[in-house]
Parts: structure tokens; sequence; C-alpha cells
């Protein structure tokens, strides 16, 4: 029954997200085919990032480290009145120093935008940015409210309405994206009211699991009090928010270097994100979030958590060897599949060269995907023993090499663009000195910024797919440190050869599909059927024909 129940909540959290996900891409692609790459789509995307910055700091991860493994402790432990007093303890806080952060932001609005972007120079485009951050900020309180609301489900392994909640949030914004295309508004109208749909869906998103959440904690308690379970969830919690806050200072930093490279460049990243978290989500987060509590409440048995953990790290990366090599020998494919033919049907504004850009930053990308989806799991089970600091130095490494080498390698490949379908450059490459930009003049001589992106973006791709795999190392030797000799068996390579021999068959079929030139999204559909047919039957010959059946193999 154990096995069947944890199996059961990773599917719960996968088809919650699944479902979540969906509903974000058909979000991204319609906002792109509607809005199209240019300057309102900048200014909307940098109005998110504190929404997406609290969300993670004072959200989601950081109470998955703190909350939940205190709170699941005294659930299990049938601490039903301790556990009340928590979970209202830790509401108050979360609404009152969000309440205060949120005030802030939107009465300091315009020096917040100023310190993260370089857009002073170009009035239209800073004050579209303010606007819609003072906009979208107001949401934030439900959003964090949201993420207190997931932590006591998914203690009491309620976990499918949870992670399916954000439907609402997407849903919210997508009707109003069918609502401009329908009725032709511009594009400065679209995203005004877009930014008033992430407010409303943040709305949307709390209110349909409040009322669950609520039947759970019969006896909730509001207030500020300080006991034992309090001072261990803080205690948790700072360390948690210190390494989210590392992380989200390195999206700011990222999101910087995009608009002083190119400004497109914004909206472009903006674009292909989704199809880089999804995977993540899905099945790197899915397992990570169902086990957190599982594995919290035998923390006092490591011999139970490393057993625990073998499995899941390999149902993590039986998706995760599919998903990446199918990015590497096709993302332009699947890119154009989202946003070229949708953009084509509308005639909006992305065209093939930035489906092109699109297509090799998803590739750099994605070769850090399998690091950044098996470090969910490592770093939630270092959670639920208690370590929260080590991998928050462990991300302060990662956030360092990922900005040194962003700055370089963006800067590179900025002296490269395309002549229709062939990479050209401006200059030598690789360039020297290393971090000099393509002069201003350059750029307005050749029109490039109204027509053709550079490809400075896909070295903060390959950037972020270097500093995922030195996490994922690392975290590695913490948990094998903590867990003694289960936890190396647990996190042992051997058994990657199954998944490395059907990933090498699945990459080879998948470029030869790409050969028959086929429309698009025809392409994609027949790329993926393909290379997935040899990757399951690869598996199959090795006698991998299910998920305890790949948990069994040496």
């Amino acid at each position: 029954m154990a096995g069947k129940r944890r199996l059961g909540g990773a599917n719960a959290v996968a088809a919650g997200i699944f479902l979540s996900r969906i509903a974000g891409i058909v979000r991204t692609v319609i906002l792109g085919a509607v809005v199209g790459v240019g300057t309102p789509l900048d200014a909307f995307a940098f109005a998110m990032r504190l929404p997406n910055l609290l969300q993670n700091l004072l959200g989601e991860g950081s109470l998955s480290a703190s909350f939940i493994p205190v709170y699941a402790k005294l659930v299990e432990d049938g601490e039903e009145e301790r556990a009340g007093r928590l979970a209202g303890t830790v509401l108050t806080l979360l609404v009152l120093v969000t309440g205060l952060i949120v005030l802030v932001a939107v009465l300091a609005a315009e020096p917040i935008i100023a310190l993260v972007t370089s857009w002073e120079g170009d009035p239209s485009r800073f004050d579209l940015t303010v606007r819609l951050f003072r906009i979208t900020t107001v949401g934030i309180g439900f959003l964090v409210v949201s993420a207190w609301c997931l932590g006591v489900l998914n203690s009491h392994r309620r976990f499918f309405l949870s992670y399916v909640s954000p439907v609402a949030w997407n849903a919210a914004q997508i009707t109003v994206l069918i609502l401009a295309a329908v009725l032709v508004w511009t594009d400065l109208d679209t995203v005004v009211a877009l930014a008033w749909a992430v407010v409303g869906g943040g709305i949307l998103q709390t209110a349909v699991q409040l009322r669950t959440t609520r039947s759970l904690v019969p006896n909730l308690r509001l207030g500020l009090r300080q006991d034992s379970d309090v001072k261990d969830v803080v205690g948790r919690f700072i360390p948690a928010v210190g390494a989210r806050g590392v992380i989200q200072f390195s999206s700011f930093i990222d999101q910087f270097l995009l608009a002083a490279i190119v400004v497109k460049a914004v909206g472009l990243y903006a674009l292909a994100l989704p199809l880089y978290i999804t995977p993540i989500s899905l099945f790197g987060f899915s397992v990570a979030a169902s086990e957190l509590a599982e594995m919290s409440r035998s923390s006092d048995r490591l011999d139970a958590l490393a057993a625990r953990l073998t499995p899941a790290l390999r149902r993590v990366l039986l998706p995760a060897g599919f998903i990446t090599v199918a990015y590497i020998a096709a993302a332009p494919v699947f890119v154009d599949a989202l946003y070229g033919w949708p953009s084509r049907l509308l005639d909006r504004s992305i065209g093939a060269s930035d489906i092109l850009v699109l297509g090799y930053l998803l590739m750099a990308m994605a070769l850090g995907l399998p690091a950044a989806m098996t470090a969910r799991v490592t770093q939630n089970t270092l959670y639920s023993i208690g370590d929260v600091k080590g991998p928050a130095r462990i991300a302060v490494i990662r956030v360092a090499i990922s900005a040194v080498l962003s700055v370089v390698l963006m800067l590179q490949l900025d002296w490269l663009t395309f002549d229709g379908i062939q990479v050209v450059r401006f200059d030598n490459f690789p360039h020297w000195p290393p971090f000099e930009r393509v002069p201003e003049a350059r750029r307005l001589q050749d029109n490039v910024d109204q027509k053709i992106p550079h490809l400075g973006v896909v070295g903060l791709g390959l950037a972020s797919a270097v500093a995922a795999w030195v996490e994922w190392a690392l975290l590695r030797a913490r948990l094998r440190s903590k867990l003694g000799r289960r936890g190396a068996q647990a996190v042992s390579s051997r058994w990657l050869r199954q998944i490395t021999g059907a990933s090498v068959g699945a990459f080879v079929v998948m470029i030869a599909a790409r050969q028959l030139q086929l429309p698009s999204p025809v392409d994609a559909i027949l790329i993926v059927a393909a290379g997935l047919a040899v990757y399951a039957g690869i598996l199959w010959m090795y006698g991998v024909r299910s998920l305890s059946a790949l948990a069994s193999k040496p």
C-alpha cells in the first residue's frame, strides 16, 4: 500500500502540474500570437518579475523547505491542536510580510524598474513597465496565500487540487487574450488588461483551494505565536528564503543583461521559459513534492529515506532522457509548431529568425534539463532531514557560476545573428576583447533591433545548463555525506546505461525525421511519435517495461 500511495501522490502532482502547465503553454502561445515580440511583451515580462520573485521567495519553494516538514510531522503524530496553531501563525506572518512588500513595491515602482532595467532612455517602454508592474504586484498576496494552501494540502496528501489550481490563474489570462484577438485591441490595451487578469487569476487560484484547506485544519488559529514549532519553521524558512533569494537575484541579473544586449531578447526568453520549466515541474517537481511530506515522516530513519530516494530519482530520469534529446534534436521544430504557425496565421511579429533564436535557446537550456530535474528531488530530500543551509550555500555557488558565464557567453554570442537561416557574424568570433558589446551604431546600421535578433540570449541558456550540472553534483555529494552508504547507493549512476542507450536511439531517429521537411505542426508530431516509439522500444529490450522495473535495475 505504501508503494501505491507514493506513486499515487507523484501521479496526482504530475496530473495537476500537467494541466496547469498545459494551460500556461496555451497562454504563452496565445500571448505570442496576439501581442508578438516587441515592447509590450518586454514590458509585461518585466512586470511579472516581482510576482514570480515573491511567489518563489515567500511561497512554494521556501514553504516546502520549512513549513511542510514540521507541519506534516505534527499531522502524522496526531498533534492537531499544535498543527492548527502552527498553520495559523505561518499564514499570519506570510500575509503581514507580503502586504508590506506589496505596499513598498507599488509606491517605489519607478526606482525598482530603473534598478533592474536600462530603459530610462525609452520613456514609452519604461512608463508601460512601471504601470504594468504596479497592477501585477497587487495580486501577489493571493499567490502567497495559495502557496500556504499548497503546503497544508500536500501535508495531508491532497496533491491534485493544489497543483491544478494555477489553471484558474492561466484561464483568466487566456480569456483576456482571446477577447483581445476577437475585439482587435491594441497591444498596449491587451497587456494592461492582461495585468489585471493576473490579479483576478490570483484571487481565483486561491479561492479554489481555501475551502478544502480550511476543512483540513479544524484547529486553525490566526495570530502571532512564538513556540518551538514556529521557531523550527522560521529557523528553516530564513535559509530557504536566502537560497531562493539568491536564485531570484540571479534572474534579475539575467533580465538586466537581456535588456542591455537586445530589447527583443526579453520577450524571446519569456516565450522559451515555459517550454523549459514544464518538464522540470511535471516530472522533477511532481516526484519531489509528493516525496517531501513522506520523507519528512521518516526523516529519523535514514535507511527508509534512502530507499525512497532511489526509485524517485529514476522516475525523474526516465522522462528526462527523452525530453532532453527531443529538445536538442528538434527544438526549432517544436518552437515553430507552438509559436510560428499561429503567428503566421494571425500575421503577427514572430518572424523566422525569432523562431530560430528561440529554438537555439531551448536547445542550450535543454543541456541542463536532467540535472535541473533530479536536483529537485535531491534538494527536497535534504530539506526533509532539516538540511536547509547546505542547499542554500550550493545555490549561491550555482548563481555565481551562472552570472559569470552568462556575461561572457551572452556578450560573445551577441556578435552572431542570422542571414536567412544561416548564422553570420559581425566581427571576429570569438570576439576580443571578450566583454565588448556590439556598437550601437552597428545595430542601427543593420537595423537588427527591429528585424533580426542576435544570438546573445542563447548564451544565457548555455550558462544555466552548466550551472545546473554544478548544482546537481554538489547536491549529490552532500546527500551522500548525509545518508552514508545507503545514500551512495541511492544516487549511484550505474543504472543510467538503459536510459542513455534509449536516448541515443531516439536522438538518431528524431534527427532523421527532421529531414522530411513536413509542414508545421505535422513535423513536430511525427518527430515526437517516432522518437518516443524508439525510446520506449529500446527500454523494453533492456527489460525496463514499467517504473517498478526501472527501480529494480542495479
